[in-house]
């Protein structure tokens, strides 16, 4: 009899393919109400799997290799928080269109058989599948020559990650089945070995951010809608973590001279992508913009503790290996919920002030307790504030870099204090970053424009409450994960000690969110007690301004003063510019109007993308002349092609 999490999985993938097909033919709410079905009885089924997975079982035979389903357990804990998310942003989202909910069930199929179908050449259609969906649910603002190139230039770059999957699973063999795979990897010689590695990290590398790859994250993002950015960067990006970590950790041979190779250019890859997406996004002013590259950001952090993971097995430490793996899973755990109360929070205040740009909107007014409240969780954690998981996991990524002097590799154990330095300077950042999306975006002073949604503040709030329950509760579950952690299963009963969480041992370090939230609580009495007992109204007063005469009622900081600090300590790598234009009238006299405007440097700048482009465009030139418009030379084409699938027939 076919598992429940398996028989949940493959009905919600027969429901968003019946959704994908009706989008076109059924009413809105008919296609609306299939998704969102489809979405829960997903969420159910990964709960219900938990933690033991499913097994192994046979779908169908194509040739001499089977078709096998098979979900691991580590992909049930990071899907199940996401489609948490997505319930509630396809929930909360009823103004979406057919396209939009099209390209989420393509999505959705495409991540499912990702991480399910044990097959190479699923893999690759699953993963254009994925990118498909994303690329039609950009595409549903129809009219919006900004949204048709941000999803060109994403395909373009997601393009280049397919290809790279593609020569991988070349390399590993005509066996397409992934059992025969550590085994194929580990007869190859070094520096084959490397590249399938290499291939790997950039095919999968190109859906999580990683450098060059961010680059279509700000566009397609910032054209899409807060819902389509939850979905993005909740379970897509974590099927594509799961993708990649399950072919570093369980193809690749632990004892491999290349395994040591690659965990060191893991790392350094997403710690540097890490701090360049941080510093890029505390410079943006769209909510979209700060989020989506704060999604890269995170995934950086969680690509370096996949790489240091791999560096620990090179280096004979598995349980610290498990460590890092646990980690990674984790902290896009916390990052898929807080990162959907934020980008439900970013519609609301779309939905308000009638754009995504940050803003003093005053949007907390009035909804502190929903919206406030939920927001401000979403915002701790991806800043590594207590007691969220984003905390939790960073500071168990920290003590887990700090016992690098068990490693022997002198480059190994170097590379792990650099990422230590990288991931401190990006927490600061992040810090500032949410500071200034929750100070200005969020707070101020503006008139009521609109009232925010029922269903977007109770979105936000289950996504906000839903992070912190995770960190708070992580001693009663994280030993049930030692079916999800490959290297050394043991590890998972290793980071809990009773209340505490450890790092492996109560002797290096511990903490423990559920007591810190305990001891905060009982001092917040004292000041609570104070402002209630005070009888007489607190005197208010009007916040210093330099001594100018300003108007406090009007005057509002925006994000870009917020930030431009930093852009200017940082001008080396923004290579900020700013323009004033000044417009007059009656003849030059009266000044009517100055505009202001700054721009940062691209983030790939001129030096890559443009120099590729202009040698793709040179290639281009050089063969049209194989496009001349003449029948006679198309048949000559297809002529000389069959003489050569002819000769090569016979002579095998």
């Amino acid at each position: 009899m076919m598992p429940a999490a398996s028989t949940g999985f493959l009905l919600a993938g027969a429901l968003f393919a019946a959704a994908m097909a009706l989008a076109l033919l059924a009413p809105l709410r008919v296609v609306r109400g299939i998704a969102l079905f489809a979405t829960l009885l997903a969420l159910a089924s990964a709960i219900a799997g938990l933690p033991g997975g499913t097994p192994s079982m046979i779908l169908f035979t194509s040739g001499a290799s089977p078709i096998t389903w098979r979900l691991d357990p580590a992909t049930l804990w990071l899907l199940a928080p996401s489609l948490f998310t997505a319930l509630l942003a396809t929930w909360s989202a009823k103004e979406r269109t057919r396209t939009w909910y099209a390209g989420y069930a393509a999505a959705a199929i495409g991540v499912f058989a990702l991480c399910g179908l044990q097959n190479g050449a699923t893999m690759v259609i699953s993963w254009e599948l994925m990118s498909l969906g994303g690329a039609m649910m950009i595409l549903s603002h129809y009219g919006d020559r900004a949204a048709g190139k941000a999803a060109f230039s994403m395909l373009s770059l997601l393009e280049m990650g397919s290809v790279a999957l593609l020569v991988a699973v070349v390399l590993l063999g005509p066996n397409l089945g992934f059992s025969g795979y550590a085994n194929a990897w580990s007869k190859l010689p070094f520096a084959p070995s490397l590249l399938v590695g290499i291939l790997f990290l950039a095919g999968f590398g190109a859906k999580l951010g990683i450098i060059p790859f961010y680059a279509w994250f700000p566009d397609a993002y910032g054209t899409a809608d807060g819902a389509t950015g939850a979905l993005l960067s909740g379970f897509i990006m974590n099927g594509a973590f799961f993708a990649l970590g399950r072919a570093l950790l369980k193809w690749l041979p632990p004892h491999s001279p290349a395994t040591m190779t690659i965990g060191i250019a893991t790392v350094a890859l997403g710690a540097l992508s890490a701090v360049i997406t941080a510093l890029y996004a505390f410079q943006q002013r769209d909510w979209r913009r700060v989020l989506s590259l704060s999604s890269a950001e995170n995934a950086g952090i969680a690509v370096t503790a996949l790489g240091a993971s791999l560096i620990f097995q090179a280096g004979g430490q598995p349980s610290l290996a498990g460590l890092c793996w646990i980690v990674a899973i984790l902290h896009l755990m916390g990052h898929s919920l807080a990162k959907g109360a934020l980008f439900l929070t970013s519609a609301a205040a779309a939905s308000r002030q009638h754009g995504y740009r940050i803003e003093q909107s005053g949007l907390v007014h009035g909804a502190q307790a929903t919206l406030g409240v939920g927001a401000l969780i979403g915002a701790m954690s991806l800043s590594a504030m207590p007691p969220t998981a984003g905390f939790v996991s960073e500071w168990l990524l920290f003590e887990a870099l700090f016992h690098d002097f068990t490693i022997s590799s002198l480059i190994g154990r170097t590379t792990l204090i650099l990422a230590g330095a990288a991931l401190a300077l990006t927490a600061a950042i992040s810090l500032a970053k949410f500071v200034k999306l929750i100070g200005v975006g969020l707070l101020g002073r503006s008139p009521l424009v609109q009232r925010i949604s029922i269903r977007y503040r109770s979105a936000i709030l289950l996504a906000g409450a839903a992070n912190a329950i995770l960190a708070l509760s992580l001693v009663a579950w994280a030993p049930l994960m030692q079916p999800a952690i490959w290297p050394d299963p043991a590890s998972a009963r290793s980071v809990t000690a009773g209340l505490l969480i450890v790092p492996l041992s109560p002797n290096f370090a511990f903490i423990s969110p559920l007591q810190l939230t305990a001891i905060a609580t009982a001092l917040a009495t004292l000041p609570l007690f104070l402002i209630f007992r005070r009888r007489s109204r607190p005197r208010q007063v009007e916040p210093w301004s330099g001594g100018e005469p300003i108007d406090h009622a009007t005057a509002a900081t925006t994000a870009f003063t917020f930030s431009n600090s930093l852009r200017a300590v940082y001008s080396f790598l923004y290579r900020p510019e700013t323009h004033t234009s000044r417009f007059y009238k009656d003849r030059g006299y009266v000044l009517e109007r100055v505009t202001f405007s700054a721009t940062e440097a691209p983030m790939l700048g001129t030096v890559l993308l443009s120099r590729l482009e202009r040698a793709i465009r040179r290639l281009a030139s050089s063969v049209r002349f194989l496009q001349n418009g003449q029948l006679n030379t198309y048949l000559t084409y297809i002529g000389v092609l069959f003489v050569i699938l002819m000769m090569a027939t016979f002579v095998r």
